[in-house]
């Protein structure tokens, strides 16, 4: 599967505004985007969080650690963002491990904005100690693109 530049570069700046926890700029991400593209942009971020609790939780996340992970999340965004209950955020963070996103009960606006924000999260959280987000975010696109 060949990324999208134009999609990946409206997913990379709205990754920018979660680090920067600024809602104004997150959503002004998807503004030059048609339909078809911010799905795309979707499927972009349910991969990148999919891949990224795929490779904290090696042998797979129980529902224990889905929810710790969730009350984490929660603790650190929800300053500036309201990511709605944890059992929601949890079952998001399963539901992108399969990719079947829209098997989450979380409503539709909900999952667009949540699934980037849980992305910009995970990238800071889990990255290296010696590599930038965006470093990582490359080895994943790398990896969307393998996987085809």
């Amino acid at each position: 599967m060949r990324i999208d530049e134009h999609v990946e570069g409206a997913v990379r700046e709205a990754y920018r505004a979660v680090i920067a926890k600024d809602g104004d700029r997150l959503a002004a991400t998807f503004a030059g985007l048609n339909e078809d593209e911010a799905q795309m942009a979707v499927r972009y971020a349910v991969f990148v969080v999919g891949f990224i609790v795929k490779d904290v939780f090696r042998n797979g996340a129980t529902e224990a650690e889905l929810s710790e992970l969730a009350d984490k999340i929660i603790a650190s965004e929800s300053p500036w963002v309201d990511l709605g209950p944890r059992e929601d955020l949890a079952t998001l963070l399963a539901a992108a491990t399969s990719g079947n996103i829209v098997a989450s009960s979380t409503a539709r606006a909900d999952v667009v904005g949540n699934t980037l924000v849980v992305g910009g999260f995970l990238l800071t959280s889990f990255r290296l100690d010696d590599q930038r987000w965006w470093n990582y975010l490359d080895e994943i696109w790398t990896a969307m693109e393998a996987a085809g």
